[in-house]
């Protein structure tokens, strides 16, 4: 009898810890988005075809702000990137940046970060998202809560919605929303991005590792098919991402990636 009984009480225990393990220990620690390290290897991956298609692309020159931090600001990967997101919607919605204007109304191009505004505004949700508080850089809480404060500051509404499925990133929500004039928050843990040159029937990719995890910020996308002379041989699926970093303006991030803990598509009203 008393084996009977404490079997059972270790059965429910462990049962317990099953179900509300998820809230407790190790698992509450969110991972910590900083400067992240490049490492650009120069191995340039060379595919040889004999047709090329592009099945779907949604890239302009100039349809994102290209934003990077400034000397007195250490990790600020998210700040940097929630200065883009907020630049690229001033387009749609006015004084977001107060007494500035990230676009040019001639052309609808985004400006380069300029000397005053756009410093102001990093600097600003680089207190609101509490950078360095807890640890280096910040936590993705802390991103999406000091972005919405900022926004919620200029009289609009924001919210998030998650274009995580399983592992990777579901392409057809991506699509729709970078068609729809948005911008989709990425956070990648370490991982591998690229920059494609192309030749004379070959594409040539150079990877560029990325040390630490980075947020980066999504607004494009391209889905090519390669072809031989035995037919469709090999189909690549990106989206262009913002790197906020000096020199590297935009990557293409692999949509099949298993590197994306979280992206959200930013909708604001």
């Amino acid at each position: 009898m008393t084996r009977t009984k404490t079997f059972i009480t270790v059965a429910i225990l462990l049962a317990f810890v099953s179900v509300f393990g998820a809230w407790t220990g190790s698992n509450n620690v969110e991972n910590r988005y900083a400067d992240a390290q490049l490492y650009s290897t120069y191995a340039s991956e060379t595919i040889n075809y004999t047709k090329r298609i592009i099945t779907a692309e949604n890239y302009t020159d100039g349809n994102c702000p290209f934003y990077y931090g400034t000397s007195e600001m250490t990790n600020a990967c998210g700040a940097v990137a929630g200065s883009e997101i907020v630049a690229f919607y001033d387009k749609y919605y006015p004084n977001l940046i107060p007494n500035w204007v990230s676009y040019y109304p001639a052309t609808g191009k985004y400006r380069f970060q300029d000397s005053t505004y756009v410093p102001a505004l990093s600097r600003e949700l680089y207190t609101l998202m509490r950078t360095n508080v807890d640890d280096v850089g910040v936590s993705r809480t802390d991103f999406l809560n000091g972005l919405t404060s900022y926004i919620n500051g200029k009289g609009y509404q924001v919210n998030y919605q998650s274009v995580k499925s399983g592992k990777t990133i579901d392409f057809a929500q991506c699509r729709n929303a970078i068609d729809n004039n948005k911008v989709i928050a990425l956070f990648s843990l370490p991982t591998t991005v690229y920059d494609m040159s192309e030749g004379t029937n070959r594409d040539s990719y150079m990877s560029i590792n990325i040390g630490s995890a980075h947020i980066m910020v999504v607004f494009g996308y391209i889905q090519i098919e390669y072809y031989n002379n035995s037919g469709l041989f090999r189909t690549d699926t990106y989206l262009y991402a913002a790197m906020g970093k000096v020199g590297y303006n935009y990557v293409l991030y692999k949509i099949d990636s298993t590197t994306t803990e979280a992206a959200y598509i930013v909708n604001i009203q």
